[in-house]
């Protein structure tokens, strides 16, 4: 058939009932769809999986969830933490996929639940489970399954060392969408990122709250990771980064301190090693700043982890601050990128950033100055040119 003669249908989609999930996954939930949802191991994977089943199942219908790594009193335990009750919600403690499906047939769910495809197995290949071609084997027959009973999917995926997904690459292919869900165990926020959808826009992002209660949506992230900021310390400027397209607002903290060992160290955690010891050598070469000989130590607060050239500028005013021991100016914000010469460079979605700053409430932006070629007269926006130039307008009574 020709292409341009083939029918367009609406993709009838459903709630999860969180609706910064429903936008990573281009707005809900899509009828035949197969979903891979990857993290580290105790970052909250099975907590939202659970909430949203409760959810499905109270608004859309029955709901299976099928775990091969716990059993059904780790789970109920969970479920009465979480205040879930629902007779729609049904579980099982089970690894083959052939009874899986068999139990699908049985229950007719509109969501089916995986936790996780590393553990499934089929009896008819000769390999323990979590091995290439189980995973393969088993995420297949998933699949067809889905498509062919309209079956929404969920599966939960592992993840190594290095970030990616265990198995056969193909299980990313094999899938329609494929959800990384990030963070620090140690804090109290979670990151669900989209990087790739068959069915929406790819690279959004989702912040989440860790309580008590189980996970929280948060719908302004930028004004819960300033919340706890203190605009008098010395170290500290807000940067405008970007977590997949959402702008966000996140306070970039450094400390300059004398150097005990001979070595001077470098320390960092949410912001690429590299990326700070290329800025500390900016600096070092053009505001002669010594920095070469101080241990310094750089952090994003709230353990978001940021790896865009956008906040290359907030680190380098925050190295500064700390070591002229002077606070940045209330209510300013930058963004940019800093390159070897010590020039301050444009950066991806300016407008965003700007537009996300403004609407926090910051009555300064440092912002390139090439930027600010295309937006003259703009109101509360300052460009400029190189990291020098920035320090002195970004330190309150900084010398030239």
């Amino acid at each position: 058939m020709v292409l341009s003669k083939v029918p367009v249908q609406d993709v009838a989609r459903f709630k999860s009932g969180m609706s910064e999930f429903d936008r990573v996954l281009g707005g809900g939930f899509v009828p035949g769809s197969v979903i891979l949802l990857a993290g580290e191991p105790g970052i909250g994977k099975s907590t939202l999986l659970l909430t949203v089943s409760e959810t499905v199942a109270k608004a859309r219908g029955r709901v299976l969830y099928t775990s091969g790594e716990e059993s059904q009193n780790q789970v109920r335990m969970r479920a009465d933490r979480l205040g879930i009750l629902t007779d729609n919600l049904y579980f099982a403690s089970e690894q083959d996929v052939d009874v899986i499906l068999e139990m699908c047939g049985k229950v007719k769910p509109e969501l089916l639940i995986v936790d996780s495809i590393q553990t499934c197995e089929d009896e008819s290949v000769a390999s323990l489970p979590g091995g290439p071609t189980q995973v393969r084997t088993c995420a297949t027959k998933l699949q067809q399954y889905a498509k062919e009973h309209n079956l929404t999917c969920v599966m939960v995926g592992h993840t190594v060392k290095t970030g990616g997904i265990a198995g056969p690459r193909l299980l990313e292919h094999l899938v329609d969408t494929v959800l990384y869900f990030e963070g620090d165990s140690n804090h109290l926020y979670r990151l669900v990122r989209a990087q790739k959808n068959r069915f929406g826009p790819t690279n959004e992002v989702a912040v989440f709250q860790m309580e008590d209660r189980g996970i929280v949506e948060i719908l302004n992230p930028s004004e819960i990771f300033l919340s706890e900021r203190n605009t008098g310390n010395t170290g500290s400027c807000v940067g405008v980064c970007l977590k997949g397209n959402q702008a966000m607002c996140l306070e970039v903290q450094a400390l300059v301190a004398a150097c005990v060992y001979g070595t001077p160290r470098r320390v960092t955690s949410e912001i690429e090693h590299q990326r700070v010891s290329l800025i500390l050598a900016v600096l070092s070469k053009r505001l002669e700043a010594g920095l070469e000989n101080r241990d310094a130590y750089v952090k994003v607060a709230g353990g978001i982890r940021v790896d865009e050239p956008g906040t290359d500028l907030s680190v380098g005013v925050a190295l500064m601050s700390s070591f002229y021991d002077r606070p940045v100016k209330p209510g300013l914000a930058c963004f940019g990128e800093i390159g070897l010469s010590g020039e301050v460079r444009m950066v991806s979605r300016m407008e965003d950033r700007v537009k996300e700053a403004q609407r926090v409430g910051f009555q300064e932006i440092l912002v390139p100055a090439a930027f600010m070629r295309r937006h003259k007269g703009a109101p509360n926006l300052k460009g400029v040119s190189s990291v020098e130039e920035a320090v002195r307008n970004a330190l309150m009574d900084a010398e030239s």
